[in-house]
């Protein structure tokens, strides 16, 4: 525990001498009010959990519609069946009622199962897997049909000395392990251990943990990438995750809750698994197209005529492509959100439309903290709608943020969903297009981890608890409230929303970024397992502060940071307050012409990276993926993590290292070609690759039709260029997916799906074609190219 000394120190450094008096005294209040309230529980310490109670003999059990419960000395056990390759597992002590878990999946209609009995377990069967559980001592184990293992308990799940519930799993020698939302390590887990406890760190390096965006699910492949399978936890209060840090042969997971709840879901291809799980937990929104192109941040541009002259910059000065301009807090009058500091920009309506007629949208930050000031019409409707946060007297809950005290809305209370919702009809009707919601974990000002104190109580949709269950699910409400409340202001929409925070679900209501990076190449190289690691979790709209949010990159790291972000869904460069200009100029050239080249091989292709967030909305797959999803039975791809598939078809491999201009790649089964070079490789293989600073490694897979448009210098600027198709010889089928990036006519069939089959023979290439949606027009619309030193002749059918 930091000291109030060493608090007010790094708070003067961070953000000024009043704030960080106020995060002082907001440390020194929340200390009194867990002595005032709380009936303290320790929270999990963060050694591995040692379980001294299990669930002890078997007694009996009762099937139910979904499945069965078991009943032990100490303990029931229930099995609950949600598909044939998803179970549900719950584990609480004999004298409680059957536990509720907040935002919790509830199964459907079961699928056909049998409930069997043998000498030493009771086995539950469907279709496609096995759990037993042991007569003996309860320890749970999955099987395949055919019995073949697939994860088990190394010994009962139970209880800690502390009455904290923890389990562990077997990590198999060869077992890798992946997910568990934003992590600052490899992307395989194995050898490291986790909290879940959404935390501002402020700024994060190499090993922080927790930080902004926890996510309890994990996911398993071993047996050489035979079996593959993943773990969800229910529990949204703190929990501890060690993966075989301290047992090497264990995966050791404990909650700060006396009841247990995980859903286990079997691939045995973790893409499956993954598919099955955004299933369940829902998928990412098709965001308006301009979301894909280049966006710029700073904190913060302002004011108004500095913001127009960023515009000038980009269309008129360099002719750099840029869809999106975002305004961080300076914006608000003294911080309050939802205002406008109208000495700064005294006619928002006016910049917005103007900035519109170039091409450019607009993203607003909102906090959750709402200033403490009777003159705030925020603050004073939240009060008479009682939709702050407050104590178990009944005092309202406040922390200091950026305006000063702030109360929090309870959004964790449908009604105080619906009023954050509304908030936002002033910015939409001054012509916002999207918006930011930040510090949402929540952060309040002091120690790192400072956030609303552990005793104040939620709504929990009714259920009613304090802030240990509800901390976690704050962001992941915050964006929901957001998410929804635009829906209803402007139904004929798409929106735009972005999260620093969240939970298991999240990308249901928004994208997000990687928050607080550093300028550091040690930072740059985090990004591709960072990224990597989210989108396995669930989040496939993600990136990266391109050149890093705290520090000065040299342009060089810039450049090579630009050419990464290229090929994530978020393509944002940030940099934080008073650091120097962080712009695609800034350094000058050759810098400039090469980052304005980088930009435009992100718009041409738009059509291809379209079409792949569409297909992710539609499977959960990300959008940048690691490469085991595709090729899961390649064990040299298991703990790869410094080159990823930009949908199905790219392999890109940034260069990471500094000064560096040829980089080591590793190509997978399959025949690849060189984007630039057209040289065609067979895998699996690792080659040496010329990177000079203007380049970016990059493959494509044979038999791909890969569709890249115009340069533009935004999404919607009108374009007489047809599209132009790329033919990589070989056999495959790719797609192509359009409709107007903006409004919801898609989902009422104004689209349209062009399917391409191509089929390679050593006379020649046959490239056949069929739509879904909205026909073909008359005349067209392609131009093809086929690649390869001796590619044999075209032919459409």
């Amino acid at each position: 525990m930091p000291s109030n000394l060493s608090l007010l120190i790094n708070g003067i450094k961070t953000i000024g001498l009043g704030p960080a008096l106020q995060g002082v005294a907001h440390a020194l209040r929340t200390r009194w009010t867990e002595i005032k309230f709380t009936d303290y529980v320790p929270l999990l310490p963060a050694a591995p959990p040692h379980i001294v109670t299990a669930p002890g003999r078997f007694r009996d059990n009762t099937r139910h519609a979904h499945g069965v419960t078991l009943s032990f000395a100490r303990a029931q056990i229930d099995v609950t069946v949600f598909a044939a390759d998803v179970i549900r597992v719950r584990l609480y002590r004999s004298t409680d009622a059957p536990p509720t878990f907040p935002y919790t999946l509830e199964p459907g209609a079961a699928p056909p199962f049998d409930v069997v009995h043998t000498d030493d377990a009771v086995e539950l069967h469907t279709e496609r897997l096995i759990c037993t559980v042991s007569k003996t001592d309860g320890r749970v184990a999955f099987l395949a049909p055919d019995r073949a293992p697939i994860a088990s308990d190394t010994e009962p799940a139970g209880w800690t000395a502390d009455g904290h519930a923890a389990c562990r799993w077997q990590l198999q020698p060869d077992a890798h392990v992946y997910g568990l939302g934003e992590r600052t390590t490899a992307m395989d887990r194995r050898g490291a251990a986790f909290t879940n406890w959404n935390t501002d760190p402020r700024t994060y390096d190499t090993g922080d943990d927790p930080i902004n965006l926890c996510i309890p699910f994990w996911l398993t492949l071993h047996s050489g990438g035979a079996q593959g399978y993943a773990i969800l936890l229910e529990n949204t209060a703190r929990s501890q995750v060690d993966v075989g840090q301290t047992d090497p042969h264990a995966l050791a997971a404990a909650v700060d809750e006396q009841a247990l709840g995980y859903l286990f879901f079997y691939g045995p291809a973790l893409s499956h698994v993954l598919t099955r799980f955004t299933e369940l937990t829902g998928r990412h929104a098709l965001y308006p197209r301009w979301t894909l192109g280049y966006q710029q941040c700073r904190w913060s541009y302002y004011p108004e005529a500095r913001v127009r002259q960023l515009a000038r910059d980009f269309r008129e000065t360099h002719h750099v492509p840029c869809d999106a301009i975002h305004l961080d807090i300076h914006y608000m009058d003294g911080y309050r959100c939802f205002t406008w500091d109208r000495e700064r920009f005294p006619d928002p309506t006016r910049m917005l439309a103007d900035l519109h007629a170039q091409g450019f949208k607009l993203v607003t930050i909102i906090d959750p903290g709402i200033k403490v000031d009777k003159r705030y019409w925020a603050f004073r409707d939240g009060m008479e709608k009682d939709v702050f946060c407050r104590y178990p007297d009944g005092q309202l809950c406040t922390g200091p943020v950026w305006p000063g005290d702030c109360a929090f809305p309870d959004v964790t209370a449908p009604h105080a969903r619906t009023w954050w919702g509304d908030l936002y009809r002033g910015l939409l009707e001054d012509g916002v297009d999207g918006f930011w919601n930040d510090m949402n974990e929540p952060a309040l000002f002091g120690a790192d981890d400072a956030t609303i104190p552990l005793s104040v109580r939620h709504n929990l949709e009714g259920q009613g608890s304090d802030h240990r269950r509800a901390h976690n699910v704050y962001g992941l409400q915050m964006v929901r409230a957001t998410a929804e409340g635009l829906a209803r202001l402007a139904p004929e929409r798409r929106h735009f929303v972005f999260t620093r925070s969240g939970w298991t679900g999240v990308q249901r209501y928004a994208a997000h970024w990687t928050a607080d990076n550093l300028s550091t190449w040690e930072s740059f190289r985090l990004t591709i397992p960072m990224v990597m690691g989210l989108g396995v979790s669930g989040i496939a709209f993600t990136g990266a502060d391109v050149g890093g949010f705290a520090g000065t990159p040299t342009a060089e790291l810039f450049t090579r940071w630009l050419q990464l972000g290229a090929f994530l869904p978020l393509f944002r460069a940030h940099t934080i307050l008073d650091s120097p200009d962080q712009e695609p100029w800034t350094w000058g050239e050759p810098y400039l012409s090469i980052n304005r080249e980088t930009i435009h091989l992100r718009y041409r292709l738009l059509p291809y990276l379209y079409t792949t967030f569409w297909q992710s909305t539609q499977t959960g797959l990300p959008v940048a993926r690691p490469l085991f999803l595709a090729f899961q039975d390649d064990p040299a791809t298991h703990a790869l993590q410094d080159q990823f598939l930009c949908g199905d078809a790219l392999l890109v491999a940034p260069v990471l290292e500094e000064g560096a201009t040829q980089r080591s790649v590793y190509l997978p089964t399959g025949t690849w070609y060189d984007f630039w070079t057209d040289a065609r490789h067979e895998g699996p293989a690792r080659i040496q690759v010329e990177a000079p600073l203007e380049r970016v490694p990059l493959f494509v897979r044979a038999g791909t039709v890969l569709p890249l448009g115009p340069v533009v210098e935004y999404v919607g600027q009108a374009s007489d260029e047809p599209l132009t198709l790329h033919v990589y010889p070989g056999n495959g089928e790719s797609c192509l997916y359009e409709d107007d990036g903006e409004t919801l006519a898609y989902q009422h069939g104004e689209y349209r799906l062009t399917h391409f089959t191509l089929t390679t023979t050593p006379t020649g290439i046959v490239l056949a074609r069929r739509t879904e949606g909205q026909p073909e027009p008359d005349v067209e619309r392609f131009r093809f190219v086929v690649h390869g030193a001796s590619a044999p002749p075209l032919t459409l059918a």
